[in-house]
């Protein structure tokens, strides 16, 4: 029954041999290049977001134009006795005061600058969602990888702990425990396996690409470096981010909505003619009449109420900016925290840790075969190895993660640690 248990472990988990830097690919690499590339063109949500600048560039000129002139045609239903005509045509215009139109354009004009800077934002928020879902693929691929590396090396202890169990040198017990582990292992690669396919999915819903569609393997993150200046991180941060630009633009947008609301209190003209003809004089000649109005801004209560609105909405957006911008020194200076905790951890790992982990286990897994350590020893050693193996893995895609974030936040390309933007 045991040699049963154990073939049927192996058959589920398989066997691979470590992998350094990257996971094994099936046919082809996908590098992130590619992936940003592809997402940059395809993504819909991008599209709609450029859609949407694109639309608002055109109000502008539209908001600064007159409106159309209006022509009106008259006919006497009973014509005047001394009138052999009865008809009449007028043209008129509607003016705002001086400077309402340029107004309105402004408006508009930062309208778009919202909406561009709206674009700006989600095209970096679709960019670094794509590198999060490119490198949690690759993680989850390096941990089926450990996974198997590790079943390989618990498999070998099970097949000595069987051979000490026939001669009487191991207790049944042992070698239910290494089935058990590997069983456990197993389940571990059945649940990497669903996480694989759900993470293809998301990138490839990024990418606008059906979810089961082949992706090639991607490769491993870049080496995590140190040095990165919180200043000028910072400093353009608040001078590129596009949420807070856009922020800016709606501040500006108030306080022309408040130069267009004492605008109320001047009156708009309606300028016009109007011709009768020649039957509509008693000299048979053609008549014609000018035409001039202008609104009366009388309710001054409901144009005065217009200014306090402007106010506190202009208020509103400047308090907006204020706390957007704080939110953004916090956010760059509690990320290069972390970049600059996962650089030397990540080092750590590399110098320190994983090499003396591996030697232990090597170590113990030859003085287990040689009766000098027991095998509760040799699965704590293949344990901490699998953790350390992990938790490296994990500080290098959060480092990659993070640093995309940070270029979310910054609103642009990154300068290399220890040079300034």
């Amino acid at each position: 029954m045991k040699i049963d248990m154990l073939a049927l472990a192996a058959i589920l988990v398989g066997s691979i041999g470590r992998a350094q830097t990257a996971p094994a690919a099936s046919s082809a690499t996908l590098a992130l290049s590619q992936a940003l590339e592809a997402a940059r063109r395809d993504n819909p949500e991008l599209k709609a977001a450029r859609g949407e600048w694109e639309a608002a560039e055109q109000a502008p000129q539209q908001a600064s134009a007159l409106e159309d002139p209006t022509v009106s045609l008259m006919g006497m239903i009973a014509p005047f006795q001394s009138w052999p005509s009865n008809g009449q045509i007028g043209v008129s215009q509607s003016v705002p005061f001086p400077g309402v139109l340029s107004l309105r354009g402004r408006a508009a004009g930062l309208d778009a600058e919202m909406a561009r800077q709206a674009y700006r934002a989600k095209t970096l928020s679709v960019l670094a969602e794509t590198v999060d879902a490119y490198y949690e693929l690759y993680f989850l691929l390096r941990t089926r990888a450990i996974l198997k590396e590790q079943t390989s090396v618990l498999e070998r202890a099970a097949r000595v702990a069987e051979k000490k169990y026939a001669v009487g040198r191991e207790p049944q017990a042992r070698v239910f425990r290494a089935q058990v582990e590997l069983a456990g292992l197993a389940t571990d690669l059945v649940t990497s396996e669903q996480r694989i396919a759900s993470a293809r999915a998301r990138l490839n819903a990024l990418l606008d690409r059906p979810p089961r569609s082949p992706l090639g393997e991607p490769l491993g993150p870049p080496v995590p470096a140190s040095g990165w200046d919180v200043g000028s991180l910072s400093a353009a941060a608040l001078a590129s981010r596009p949420e807070l630009l856009a922020l800016r633009a709606l501040e500006g947008r108030r306080g022309v909505e408040r130069s267009l609301a004492l605008r109320k209190y001047f009156p708009d003209f309606t300028i016009g003619y109007q011709y009768m003809g020649p039957g509509m004089s008693y000299t048979g000649r053609a008549a014609g009449a000018g035409q001039l109005g202008l609104s009366l801004p009388l309710w001054l209560g409901k144009n005065g109420a217009a200014v306090r609105e402007a106010d506190s909405r202009r208020d509103a957006s400047r308090m907006s900016v204020e706390d957007l911008s704080n939110r953004t020194r916090f956010q760059v200076e509690d990320l290069v925290v972390k970049l600059e905790t996962e650089a030397r951890l990540s080092k750590l790992y590399d110098d320190t840790v994983l090499p003396q982990a591996q030697a232990a286990l090597e170590s113990t897994q030859s003085a287990y075969e040689s009766d000098a350590a027991g095998f509760l020893d040799l699965l704590d050693a293949e344990r901490e190895l699998l953790r350390f193996e992990l938790e490296h893995e994990r500080h290098l895609v959060d480092y990659a993660e993070d640093l995309a974030e940070l270029e979310r936040i910054v609103g642009g390309t990154l300068p290399p640690p220890g040079e300034k933007k």
